[in-house]
């Protein structure tokens, strides 16, 4: 007899490279289903090693493969799926209706997706926005794209260096876009190359916006394109590093009716909210909280399985003498330009702090995460506001230092959502919290903001503390700070309390959601 073929499932993310937190969710699936018997492929789309990748989000992944294609849009994703039995997708924000034989989509926040569109786009968009062309057959945004921003009358988008830009299968096809840089003091050359790497065309960025076009031949699987152009940062209180700024990009040519023309002369009316048909293509949704479920209850209209994020208990040594020091750990953002952590606000309450009194001098702040090249003037103004104070701010360190600094530290802040209002921006806030379990189960005390999934994290007086404002956050800390016996107490009960997030955890939930809905055949 012919043994039969075992399954095969892919776990889609397109943001690998960041090696985030989301990140280490999707792969963690990808693990267990490995570990099942099953071919698994980690599918994406920006080249990383494997190995280096594996080590940064501390999971082994020897049984699974990397599988890189190039960003041609969600209707080239959705025939790749069909190659496999199961097909997860761990996407932020992804609308892809993938064709597998079984399909699930893990939402780490649903995030509308005309949120960064100003309010008369975003109300245009939910009125007509049902009548022109589904969204994946329009220009798909890929990676190194900054937020949309200018007036009523014209809109701009900055490049990051390197930005990707997925056009849709067609023929007779040309991409009409208009090239500038509000604000140039010096002409940026522009190159735009396919998947190849072969140049297409060259041009040169000013001030003022000039309009450009680039034919392209006919494509059955849709084209990827690559935006790259030197770099710049603008100064003031603007700490990006841009590229060029793209203004009006939409297609031309091509056999369309009257709604794809005006899907593609309006490309922004392709991001409506309301249009969730999406969903029908998948057997199931997981949340990775209950604060997320509320919220795809909210705004998609549809119920999900909570699959908490595995964390790495087991790997967390509390150390019997704690150092006297706070330490907060994510990836550093700037507030606008990604799910901010607030490390310059914590840094400056630490030094109010530090500076009245309110905190022991003898205790000391470690500001620990990864850091893009785009974020680097935001961690040298992180840095400045710690200058001349017990202040250590550590950048991109190694997987060992983290778990070191969570094992002996004393307490643990975070502050993600500080400043936001979380019922106009519900995705401003921590999802969840994987750091604050890591910490816990690495015996710190957490004091963390009132918001969001740390709700479900931190019990209160139990195993740490939750905060409102900058004032209680320095008085809960010095609290714990002062009392080694309330510290103790509360250290034994969070390290206990992080088991309840284990990988063992993660898998034995992961088992029962793949059971409940057959997701495996």
């Amino acid at each position: 007899m012919t043994a039969a073929r075992p399954l095969r499932a892919a776990v889609y993310d397109r943001f690998w490279h960041s090696q985030g937190g989301g990140e280490r969710h999707s792969a963690m699936i990808g693990v267990v289903l490995a570990q099942d018997g099953v071919a698994v492929d980690l599918l994406g789309h920006t080249v990383v090693d494997k190995d280096e990748l594996g080590a940064h989000l501390g999971i082994d992944l020897s049984k699974v493969d990397l599988r890189i294609v190039p960003d041609k849009g969600d209707l080239e994703m959705a025939a790749i799926s069909q190659e496999y039995d199961l097909f997860v997708n761990g996407s932020y924000m992804s609308r892809l209706a993938p064709r597998a034989q079984r399909n699930a989509y893990l939402c780490y926040f649903p995030t509308p997706f005309d949120a960064d569109l100003s309010p008369w786009r975003r109300a245009v968009t939910r009125r007509i926005g049902k009548y022109v062309r589904a969204q994946a057959d329009g220009l798909t945004f890929g990676t190194g794209w900054f937020p949309p921003e200018g007036g009523r009358r014209r809109q701009w988008i900055w490049t990051s260096g390197d930005a990707i830009l997925a056009l849709p299968p067609g023929i007779d096809r040309t991409l009409r876009f208009e090239l500038g840089g509000p604000g140039l003091s010096a002409p940026v050359p522009l190159q735009i190359r396919d998947e190849h790497g072969e140049v297409l065309g060259e041009w040169t960025a000013t001030s003022d916006f000039v309009v450009h076009r680039l034919p392209f031949p006919d494509s059955l699987r849709g084209t990827e394109l690559h935006f790259t152009s030197p770099t710049f940062t603008p100064g003031g209180t603007d700490h990006r590093t841009l590229g060029v700024a793209v203004s009006r990009m939409r297609m031309e040519g091509g056999n369309y009716g009257p709604r794809e023309i005006i899907a593609q002369r309006f490309p922004w009316l392709l991001r409506d909210a309301t249009d969730l048909s999406f969903l029908a293509s998948y057997d199931t949704v997981m949340a990775n909280s209950e604060y997320t479920r509320s919220w795809i209850r909210s705004l998609w209209g549809t119920d999900s399985e909570v699959l908490f994020p595995p964390i790495q208990t087991d790997r967390m040594h509390p150390a019997a003498e704690r150092e006297k020091a706070i330490v907060t750990v994510g990836r550093f953002f700037s507030p606008g330009l990604g799910h901010a952590k607030r490390q310059l606000e914590m840094v400056q309450f630490f030094a109010q702090a530090h500076r009245n009194g309110a905190l022991p001098k003898d205790w000391k702040l470690y500001v620990v995460g990864g850091c893009e090249d785009s974020q680097k003037p935001y961690l040298a103004q992180v840095r400045a506001a710690g200058a001349g104070l017990p202040v250590e701010v550590i950048a991109n360190a190694p997987r060992t230092t983290v778990e070191r600094l969570l094992s002996t530290s004393s307490v643990f802040w975070s502050a993600t959502g500080y400043g936001e209002d979380e019922r106009k921006a519900p995705w401003s806030s921590e999802h969840f919290g994987m750091t604050t379990v890591e910490s816990m189960a690495g015996g710190c005390v957490p004091v963390v903001i009132d918001k969001a999934g740390q709700k479900e994290i931190v019990r209160e007086g139990v195993d740490g503390f939750r905060w409102t404002t900058p004032a209680q956050l320095i008085a809960l800390t010095a609290r714990v700070a002062g009392d080694e016996a309330l510290r103790a107490r509360l250290a034994s009960s969070a390290v206990q309390r992080a088991q309840q997030f284990g990988e063992h955890a993660f898998a034995d939930r992961w088992h029962e959601i793949a059971a409940k809905h057959d997701l495996l055949g």
